[in-house]
């Protein structure tokens, strides 16, 4: 670290607390902090959410993933685009959430459902996601230390302190500090500026990367695994064992080649349909949006706004691969041993591997710049996560038993407290817990504790009529315990086949089987106990039961074929000229994937041909990536400016605070809608 990173590192903090001191005197209700009243545009929520969801751990363990696995899989990741990119275009989940005008998902719950089941969701959302996130600050704590080179301990007024934990205490401190400012206002502001800081240190990585090694070194290295004498040279990280003739660049060339088939696709669409939207990490921003379809739209653009997150790990990924096995770098690879071989922990060593790496290749400048991006993005789904499962305690946990309800003051007050404790849990569970496991397997044990049951419950809620309380009881029951039981039997039985056959039982069948069962024990059970019909009008504010501007009244005749393919009245030209456009970059993408894997199975195709083919593909997506930076920069920096303007001219409604009446929010009552139950 230099001087120049270490002066970036300080105005990056001095611009996020002047962002918080700012945000901090907007906050003036419960909506606000938890909602931001209901006012984000789609550029600011997509940039902004990226950042939320993006994390300092998700980014070690996609560097870890594509270290050890190579681009191959990026090939494969083609496989599930359409199923995306239709969820997305439907406004799947998020739209009608958004419609609900609910401020959690278990107050949702309790509207669809009942209060008891409100309390059952919340509580199992809230364990799931302490766990999950509870390991944050651990791991990207760990990054900073192991990319900067700070050493293990250091003095100060002449105690010898932990850096791990004092490092860990300010960057937790921080995330706190964000989401109590001015709760989800604040949080999305300085997550939009994090995301600008983002795309800069991706553009200027991407550059970098062809700069220092060239695209013919860094292909040429990765097509070098195939011959590589794994016997004889072994990988700097010592836990990696690699396999002789398995390819960091072919697809076709690489171990655990995916069963393409009819029966993977659809599992792993039902699976993609089953898990959208349900996840409560980012919860403030599923109810942000200024109208459900900015909300749908929002998701729409996201699709691009990721590709350009993942062509800058990638890009990581693949040039600390060329400095380690690339024989030019043999200097630098003796200093990455030394470092390497000074960790003991051989789970902290493969984590910690790349950023290492990284450390001893960007020069300085660029060093500060992905040091703040990497702590932008820890900071950013810190804030978020805190916010969401500190609220979600309040809202859905502590509130449906309190009789009289909070005060505004008293409400903001106590979510402040909820998300410092959050915060403070997270910070003791990183300081004792050592993790024995990859990252994301931690994300899908923890995960499943709630997502497994959540689903059927949410969507059946959202999208049928007849389901009721009943069915949502049994449903969430039996998938939640399918799930993590399927999880941990799988640690216990790691080659369990089905009878009869030679076929290895994996995570996705198990999957499959828990989703399977939650949805048909849901279903029977509803239908079981089902009386009516439930109104879906009331529940989703349409028609007669429809509040402010959330739906935009017809001006004329829609087309029946656009209304068919999803394209209603709230479409203005643009955004049906971004709707388009995404169908077609699905479609020529879906197109190539299909000819090209039936071409690989039927034919030899040699690497020097995937290594040209690479070309074309990372280059059309990284021209997109920059132009969609830009665009979407612009128009969020459009959004923040109105989201502070709409802010402050917001009319209050302090009965908009999660309190729930019969099957009802209580803000409905105010706004004066008529209410059948």
């Amino acid at each position: 670290m230099q001087t120049l990173d270490w002066i970036i590192i300080a105005l990056f903090v001095v611009i996020l607390i002047g962002i918080s001191v700012f945000t901090n005197r907007m906050t003036k209700s419960v909506a606000g902090f938890l909602s931001s009243e209901r006012v984000a545009g789609r550029y600011l929520l997509t940039i902004a959410q990226s950042m939320a969801f993006v994390s300092a751990i998700g980014a070690v363990g996609g560097f870890e993933a594509t270290y050890r696995n190579g681009i191959g899989g990026n090939w494969w990741g083609m496989l599930l685009m359409p199923v995306g990119i239709v969820l997305a275009l439907s406004g799947w989940v998020t739209y009608r959430y958004r419609e609900t005008r609910v401020l959690t998902m278990a107050q949702f719950l309790e509207v669809r459902y009942s209060r008891n089941f409100r309390v059952m969701a919340g509580v199992t959302a809230f364990i799931s996601g302490i766990l999950n996130c509870a390991v944050f600050p651990m791991v990207t704590t760990r990054f900073v230390i192991y990319f900067l080179g700070l050493p293990l301990e250091f003095n100060f007024l002449g105690l010898e302190l932990s850096t791990y934990h004092t490092l860990m205490f300010v960057l937790v401190a921080a995330g706190v500090t964000l989401a109590i400012a001015g709760g989800q206002i604040t949080i999305m502001v300085t997550d939009f500026f994090q995301g600008i800081i983002a795309s800069a240190a991706t553009l200027a990585i991407l550059w970098f990367v062809m700069y220092k090694f060239g695209w013919n070194t860094i292909m040429d290295t990765l097509m070098a695994s195939e011959t590589v004498d794994v016997a004889t040279t072994p990988d700097l990280l010592p836990t990696l064992e690699r396999k002789q003739g398995v390819s960091m660049m072919n697809p076709f060339r690489q171990e655990g080649l995916p069963d393409f088939g009819v029966p993977y696709f659809v599992m792993m669409a039902i699976l993609f349909v089953a898990k959208t939207g349900i996840w409560q990490g980012g919860a403030g921003y599923m109810t942000a949006a200024r109208t459900p379809h900015e909300a749908k739209m929002g998701n729409i653009l996201s699709s691009w706004r990721w590709l350009m997150i993942g062509l800058g790990s990638m890009a990581v990924s693949i040039a600390s691969y060329t400095l380690v096995w690339n024989a030019q770098y043999a200097a630098e690879q003796e200093i990455i041993q030394a470092s390497v071989n000074m960790i003991s922990d051989p789970y902290l060593q493969s984590q910690m591997f790349v950023p290492i790496v990284i450390g001893n290749m960007l020069p300085a400048g660029l060093m500060g710049l992905f040091a703040i991006y990497m702590i932008g993005a820890s900071v950013s789904t810190d804030d978020s996560a805190y916010h969401s499962w500190g609220s979600i305690f309040i809202q859905d946990i502590i509130m449906p038993f309190r009789k009289k309800p909070f005060t505004k003051e008293q409400h903001l007050k106590y979510l402040r407290f909820s998300i410092v404790g959050l915060g403070i849990f997270a910070y003791l569970f990183s300081s004792i817990w050592t993790m024995k496991d990859f990252i994301f397997m931690w994300f899908e044990i923890t995960g499943a504790i709630y997502i497994g049951g959540a689903s059927c419950a949410v969507i059946g809620g959202l999208y049928w009529s007849r389901s009721t309380t009943q069915g949502a009881w049994a449903g969430m029951i039996t998938g939640s315990t399918l799930a993590v039981s399927s999880i941990v039997a799988r640690q216990i039985w790691p080659e369990m086949k089905f009878p009869g056959t030679d076929t290895v039982i994996n995570g996705i069948h198990l999957s499959i089987f828990a989703v399977a069962a939650s949805y048909t024990i849901f279903i029977i059970v509803s239908l079981l106990t089902s009386e009516g019909r439930f109104n879906m009008d009331q529940l989703l504010h349409r028609g007669k039961y429809s509040i402010g501007d959330d739906h935009k009244k017809p001006t004329g005749q829609q087309s029946w074929i656009l209304r068919k393919i999803g394209i209603t009245h709230e479409f203005s030209f643009f955004d049906k000229v971004i709707y388009f456009s995404m169908i077609i970059w699905t479609g020529g993408w879906s197109i190539a994937f299909v000819s090209g894997t039936a071409y690989n199975l039927t034919h030899d195709v040699s690497s020097e041909t995937w290594k040209n083919w690479w070309v074309v593909i990372l280059g059309i997506q990284g021209v997109v990536a920059v132009i969609t930076a830009i665009w979407y920069s612009l128009g969020g920096l459009r959004d923040v400016i109105r989201l502070i303007r709409d802010v402050k001219k917001a009319d209050v409604n302090e009965v908009d605070d999660g309190v729930v009446h019969g099957h009802h929010s209580a803000a409905d009552e105010k706004a004066g809608i008529p209410l059948d139950s």
